[in-house]
Formats: C-alpha cells, sequence, structure tokens
C-alpha cells in the first residue's frame, strides 16, 4: 500500500470518528435537556404537593371551612344570620360530598338548619314592624 492510500484512508477514519463524536453528542445534549425538564417536572410537582398538604393542614388547624372560618374571624357581628345559615349548609354539603357524614346525618342537620333559619327569618320580621 503506498502512502497516499494510507492518508486517504486515515482522512476517512478520522472524518467518520468526527461524525460519530458530533452524533453522540448531539444525542447526549437531547438526553441531558430531556432529563433537565423531566427533572423540573418531577420538583413542580413535589412542590405542588408540599403545598396542597401545607393547605390541607392548616384548613384542618383553623377549623376546616377556609371561607367561613376567616369570614367569621374577621368580619365578627357585621356578617348575618343568613350568610351563616348559608355557610353552615355549605359546611355540612361539604362533609357529605367528602363521606363525613351520611345521607340521613345529611338530611337531618340540613332539616335543623332550616328550620332554624326559618325561625330567625320571623324573628328579623317581628324585629322590623316593631
Amino acid at each position: 500500500m503506498d502512502g497516499k492510500k494510507a492518508l486517504y484512508y486515515g482522512a476517512i477514519a478520522l472524518a467518520i470518528l468526527i461524525g460519530i463524536s458530533v452524533v453522540l453528542s448531539v444525542i447526549s445534549a437531547i438526553i441531558g435537556l430531556v432529563g433537565t425538564v423531566i427533572s423540573g417536572i418531577v420538583s413542580l410537582a413535589v412542590l405542588a404537593g408540599i403545598v396542597y398538604v401545607a393547605y390541607k393542614a392548616g384548613s384542618w388547624l383553623l377549623g376546616g371551612d377556609d371561607a367561613g372560618s376567616l369570614d367569621s374571624i374577621g368580619s365578627g357581628s357585621s356578617s348575618t344570620s343568613l350568610d351563616a345559615g348559608a355557610s353552615r349548609q355549605d359546611r355540612l354539603r361539604q362533609q357529605y360530598v367528602e363521606g363525613q357524614i351520611s345521607e340521613a346525618e345529611f338530611e337531618r342537620r340540613i332539616g335543623e338548619e332550616l328550620e332554624t333559619e326559618e325561625v330567625d327569618e320571623i324573628d328579623r320580621e317581628l324585629e322590623r314592624e316593631r
């Protein structure tokens, strides 16, 4: 084999090695990018889980009714009994939906709330007439 052929084959081998190196670098970069995206998604999912657990724990510690308990704490006597009745009914509906109370218990408690609400409404009307 003469020197020109050896040089030719050497150049081809070098070109193939450079091509393989470029392809492997691109594949490595793609795998790194995919790994970064997956890592970001997992981190966001874990963060969302932590925020959800903190929200539920705070809700549980504050009494279970997020909006109702904050409204009743902040508003004091300015909230009407209609708002309180609606809040109690919403709380009962939420307990029923979450399975904390049975259907019979839900119906019994809602009935009591409606009776209490009617009595309160009659008392308000009598008070207005005076």
